[in-house]
């Protein structure tokens, strides 16, 4: 879904016309809502996220469906949290929290929804407005990485 960034003419418009489209869709189909930045803005603000929140749910969550854990993240913090640092902590404390109970609970694999990719092509690739720092990139590598380590049955815990 692509809304206008937040504070634009017609936001309120579409987004209740989305929300009136959604509901028609079938209950027994699962819907898992990813904040972007025209859901939040390049830069989020307490607002933005707030309005996200009233309207679609959390920013970041988990879930787990058949030993594999789900974790959407808010990507826009890793872009820019300039304007929301203690958010973009608490988030960064929670998946830390997320990825060790993932260790504990043995579980086979954990998938990343998130709006902006690590990277489009490789890891080393230049940084761009479509992908992460490399700083970034690397941070969050490490520590999926670090945290695929301790995952799934053979996993040193």
């Amino acid at each position: 879904m692509t809304l206008p960034l937040p504070g634009t003419p017609w936001r309120k418009e579409q987004t209740e016309d989305l929300q009136r489209v959604l509901r028609t869709v079938d209950s027994e189909i699962p819907l898992v809502f990813v904040s972007g930045n025209h859901d939040v803005g390049n830069v989020p603000t307490p607002e933005t996220i707030a309005e996200w929140q009233q309207t679609w749910g959390d920013d970041y969550f988990s879930f787990w469906v058949g030993g594999v854990l789900f974790l959407v993240l808010n990507s826009q913090f890793f872009y820019d949290a300039s304007m929301c640092p203690a958010l973009k902590q608490a988030q960064d404390q929670w998946l830390d929290q997320q990825l060790s109970i993932a260790g504990q609970q043995r579980c086979q694999h954990a998938v990343v929804f998130q709006h902006i990719p690590l990277f489009l092509q490789s890891i080393d690739e230049e940084d761009d407005y479509f992908n992460l720092t490399k700083s970034v990139r690397k941070e969050m590598a490490d520590k999926f990485s670090k945290a695929g380590s301790s995952l799934g049955p053979q996993g040193s815990g």
